[in-house]
């Protein structure tokens, strides 16, 4: 499933704030210091791609496919953030950001050759 920048970051951060129950909209703003009208935009799209559930008091939950998607996301991520953080000689949060915007806007098919040459136990 292909993810834009934006919805790896969001992704991301709900897997950080993922304890096995629900999610705060509140708390996910907090985390990605935006406003809750834009949790609640990005939070629709997410549940429209079925990787999250939304109850009426705006507590999420990740659903299979999310967490699913989250494990193979943050994975890739984990492995460019890692690259990049040893290579570039970048902070482990800048090296995150950026590994955040190039797999929200690489092929697939280039996403799974650059990571390929990274590291053998990703694929």
């Amino acid at each position: 499933m292909k993810l834009t920048a934006s919805q790896l970051r969001y992704m991301m951060a709900l897997r950080k704030l993922d304890h096995g129950d629900k999610i705060r909209c509140t708390d996910l703003a907090k985390e990605l210091c935006v406003k809750k009208p834009s949790v609640c935009g990005m939070l629709c799209r997410l549940e429209n791609m079925g990787l999250i559930t939304q109850d009426p008091y705006a507590d999420v939950r990740i659903t299979e496919e999310g967490r699913t998607a989250m494990e193979e996301w943050g994975r890739r991520l984990d492995c460019l953030a890692g690259l990049l953080a040893g290579r570039l000689g970048l902070s482990r949060r800048a090296a995150g950001e950026m590994a955040l915007t190039l797999l929200g806007n690489m092929e697939q098919k280039s996403l799974e050759e650059a990571l390929r040459e990274v590291s053998t136990e990703y694929f």
